[in-house]
C-alpha cells in the first residue's frame, strides 16, 4: 500500500511539473504584454511597474484585428461544422457497410493523414473553380484537409456502437438519414466535440493556407494579419506579446469549453464496448 501511495505521489508531482512547463510561458507572455516598450526589452518575468493595457488597444486599432478575428471565426467555425457533418456521415457508411471498396476508401483517408498537400495542384484546382479569395473556397479547403483525421476518430468511435441500435430503428421504419440524425449523431457528442476543438485550434493558428489562397487583405485571418503587423512593429515587443495574447485567447476559451469531452473522445475508440 505504501509503495502504491509513493508511486501516486511521484506521478502527481510529475504532472504538476508538466503543468508548470505550460503555464510559465503563458505567464511570461501575459506579463510582458502589459509592460512598456522600454521595460519589455529586458524580457524578464517580473510584473510591470505600470500595467499598460493600452498595448491591446494599439494592436486592435493598428492591426485591423476585429476584421481579422471575424474572418478567422468564419473560416474556423464553418469548416469544423462542415467537416463534422460530412465526416460522421462518411464514417457511418464506412463502418456499417463492410465491403472491400469501403475498406479501400478508408485506407485512402488514412493516407491523407500523412501525405502533404500539393500546393501547386490545389491552387490550380481552386483557380479553375473560381474559389481563390472566397470564403467558401477556404472553408471547403480546410474542411477537406481536416476530414482524414476526423474520419479516423469517428471510425474508431462508431465501431464500438452496437449495431442493434440500427436494427431497432429499421424495425421502427427509420430510413438511413433518420437513423443517422436521430440515433447515431447524438451519440457521437464526445468525439464530435473533440474533433471540433482540435480542428478549430488548427484552423485558427494556420498560416499557410491563407497565405497561398487568400491574397485580399480584407479576407485575411488573424494570424496572417498580425504577421503583417509584426513586420511593421518588429521593434515593439510589447505590442507583439499583446498580439500573441489576442491570438491565443480564442483557442484557450474553446479548449476550456470542450475539455471535458476531449479525453473521452480521444480514448473511446481504444476501448472495446
Amino acid at each position: 500500500m505504501k509503495r502504491k501511495s509513493a508511486t501516486r505521489t511521484v506521478i502527481e508531482v510529475a504532472l504538476w511539473l508538466s503543468t508548470l512547463l505550460i503555464f510559465i510561458p503563458l505567464y511570461f507572455v501575459i506579463v510582458n504584454s502589459l509592460k512598456s516598450a522600454t521595460e519589455v526589452q529586458m524580457l524578464t518575468a517580473k510584473l510591470p511597474t505600470v500595467f499598460h493595457f493600452e498595448n491591446y488597444k494599439t494592436v486592435l486599432q493598428n492591426a485591423n484585428v476585429p476584421r481579422a478575428f471575424l474572418n478567422s471565426a468564419i473560416f474556423s467555425f464553418s469548416s469544423i461544422i462542415v467537416c463534422a457533418v460530412f465526416s460522421s456521415m462518411a464514417s457511418y457508411i464506412l463502418v456499417r457497410r463492410k465491403t472491400r471498396t469501403n475498406g479501400l476508401i478508408f485506407n485512402l483517408f488514412l493516407v491523407g493523414m500523412i501525405a502533404p498537400m500539393n500546393m501547386v495542384t490545389t491552387f490550380k484546382l481552386m483557380k479553375a473553380l473560381n474559389l481563390i479569395n472566397t470564403y467558401s473556397g477556404i472553408i471547403l479547403l480546410y474542411a477537406a484537409s481536416f476530414m482524414p483525421f476526423t474520419i479516423f476518430l469517428y471510425n474508431s468511435f462508431i465501431r464500438n456502437l452496437p449495431a442493434d441500435l440500427d436494427e431497432a430503428a429499421v424495425v421502427d421504419g427509420a430510413g438511413p438519414i433518420r437513423r443517422y440524425a436521430s440515433i447515431l449523431f447524438p451519440l457521437l457528442k464526445p468525439v464530435t466535440v473533440t474533433a471540433m476543438v482540435i480542428n478549430f485550434v488548427t484552423c485558427w493558428n494556420d498560416f499557410v493556407l491563407p497565405l497561398y489562397f487568400v491574397t485580399q487583405s480584407d479576407k485575411w485571418g488573424v494570424i496572417l494579419q498580425l504577421y503583417q503587423f509584426i513586420g511593421a512593429y518588429y521593434s515593439r515587443h510589447d505590442l507583439l506579446f499583446a498580439g500573441a495574447m489576442l491570438i491565443m485567447a480564442p483557442t484557450l476559451i474553446v479548449y476550456l469549453l470542450g475539455q471535458k469531452y476531449i479525453i473521452s473522445g480521444m480514448t473511446a475508440g481504444a476501448v472495446k464496448g
